[in-house]
């Protein structure tokens, strides 16, 4: 064995930055925490659209390889071309020279991924496979064009429940994702493990900087379960109130966006709220800097980052129940940062508590990525020796 052998972290995500997209970001800080931690050579590669390839990348000092991946649009059938997949993905492992024997551990990101760490597993029984989820949709129902149809909800989830029961370790980004996943009929989860999402502290951090007045910020994508309505309301109840040195920034695209902005304009509100584009993912740390207080009503997300990296910028978050997020609240004033969900007059009052006693967020759980991924890393050292 030479001496500076080391096994291999096979980590297959289809979340990942690159020049062009910002998307995938706490992948990004999850991978070079587990370089960090110096036990693992860390390979990351990518799924590429048959129909529109991408070719391999490099990212802040990572290289991502890409392989072809094979699905009808729309996720019409899945695993239809899973055959056609692994193929290319084999092909892909020789190309940049790994040997199935070398891979210690390979880390499949969404349940779609699944098979490539199954596959790996069938030539080297040795790997441990892990399997990490990032959505309540854990077995993608909700996706494709024949997402309402019986025959489709069944397929995805036989589908789904078979390449789940293979995995050696389920990795939730919150227990609510993994209480989800074990809901499916059928499901055999051998191990599961919370890793919350964690920050890149060098990225995020308080400024100390000062501002007038008060201003909140929200940070998401306008969908339906972002509701970013509610925060809208809540102040427009806080400005009748006689709060008025408020101002609001969303930044964010989508769906529910122009009934957000119409309903500011409706009730004369434009004075306090503006609305942004989406921003470089590395220019966030200056706007949560510029921040009193970070809101984002969503009452269905597993874990949303932008929470964790307002509070490094030593900015408190509220949110609505539903959200992952809420397992980092202490009980004993929870009432204090988290609503029921769509209950706007519960965050106005909440929002002007705040402004009036400024108290301290206190959180149960450490944000820092580092510090998460450690006892991650220390977890996964007994499961390799069996």
């Amino acid at each position: 064995m030479r001496i500076d052998y080391k096994p291999i972290y096979l980590v297959i995500t289809p979340f990942f930055p690159s020049a062009q997209s910002f998307r995938g970001p706490y992948v990004y800080d999850q991978v070079k925490a587990i370089m960090c931690d110096g036990r693992y050579r860390v390979i990351v590669m990518m799924p590429d659209s048959w129909m529109h390839k991408v070719g391999e990348y490099e990212y802040d000092g990572i290289n991502v390889h890409r392989f072809v991946q094979y699905d009808l649009p729309t996720n019409a059938w899945p695993g239809a071309g899973d055959y056609f997949s692994l193929h290319s993905f084999s092909k892909a492992l020789k190309r940049i020279n790994i040997k199935y024997e070398d891979i210690a551990v390979v880390h499949s990101h969404v349940t779609s991924l699944a098979k490539y760490a199954d596959y790996v597993k069938s030539k080297n029984p040795r790997t441990k496979t892990i399997l990490q989820h990032h959505g309540y949709d854990v077995l993608s129902i909700t996706d494709g064009r024949f997402a309402d149809r019986q025959w489709h909800k069944r397929r995805c989830i036989s589908y789904g429940v078979k390449l789940c029961n293979r995995i050696d370790l389920h990795v939730g980004v919150s227990k609510e994702i993994l209480r989800y996943l074990a809901e499916y009929d059928g499901i055999k989860l051998k191990d599961t493990y919370v890793l919350y999402n964690g920050v890149d502290k060098t990225k995020f951090y308080s400024t100390n900087g000062s501002h007038s007045g008060f201003h909140i910020g929200c940070v998401a994508n306008f969908w339906p379960i972002k509701d970013q309505i509610t925060l809208i309301k809540a102040v427009e109840i806080l400005l009748k109130e006689g709060f008025e040195d408020i101002k609001v920034t969303f930044i964010g695209t989508g769906v529910t966006r122009t009934e957000c902005e119409e309903y500011v304009q409706r009730q004369e509100l434009n004075n306090y709220f503006e609305f942004k584009n989406e921003v470089d993912h590395r220019q966030l740390n200056a706007f949560y800097n510029t921040l009193d207080l970070f809101v984002l009503p969503s009452y269905w997300d597993a874990f949303g980052c932008v929470y964790t990296e307002a509070y490094a910028c030593g900015v408190p978050f509220m949110t609505a129940k539903g959200s992952g997020i809420t397992e980092y609240i202490r009980e004993e004033d929870f009432d204090n940062w988290v609503i029921e969900p769509h209950d706007y007059k519960a965050l106005a009052r909440n929002i002007g508590r705040y402004i009036k006693t400024r108290e301290r967020q206190i959180l149960k759980y450490p944000i820092d990525i580092n510090k998460l991924i450690q006892p991650f890393m220390n977890y996964l050292t007994p499961l390799l020796s069996h």
